[in-house]
């Protein structure tokens, strides 16, 4: 992301309107990268599968969701992930992201540690600006979220 300009520039492209939902900002920004990409809710048995740092693989994303998790924090990952990938990112230094779990480092030298700091500071930023659109879940239909 190249500065104010880049994230502005890149949510005109998103064209996403206040009040969106979820499955709807996922949609736009699976058709603005050409990724399809797959938002699953995960059981604690198939939790345990999940492959840790992996976000892109090839032309498919995936971003998997501890069932048993709040809902609020399951918004929170999708957002964050969807931010990882409006970002260029194809891996994540916290997946599989669960409540209460602090996720673990990917890299352990200097230099990898300080870019992928780099690229969470990035999304988190971007996340922050994407959860403005998102229609809030505890005044949304319980159906419209699936989180």
């Amino acid at each position: 992301m190249n500065g104010r300009y880049g994230v502005t520039q890149l949510f005109e492209e998103l064209e996403v309107e206040r009040g969106a939902s979820v499955q709807s900002i996922t949609a736009r920004v699976s058709v603005l990268l050409g990724v399809d990409i797959e938002v699953d809710v995960l059981d604690d048995e198939e939790w345990k599968t999940v492959p840790r740092f992996v976000l892109v693989d090839g032309d498919r994303a995936r971003i998997a969701l501890r069932g048993s998790d709040p809902r609020w924090y399951r918004l929170h990952v999708v957002a964050h992930e969807l931010a990882h990938l409006l970002c260029g990112h194809s891996q994540c230094a916290a997946l599989p992201m669960a409540f209460g779990d602090p996720g673990a480092s990917v890299a352990s030298d200097t230099v990898a540690v300080e870019v992928l700091r780099q690229q969470e500071d990035e999304a988190d930023a971007v996340s922050r600006r994407l959860c403005t659109f998102v229609r809030t879940p505890s005044l949304a239909p319980a159906h419209s979220v699936p989180c």
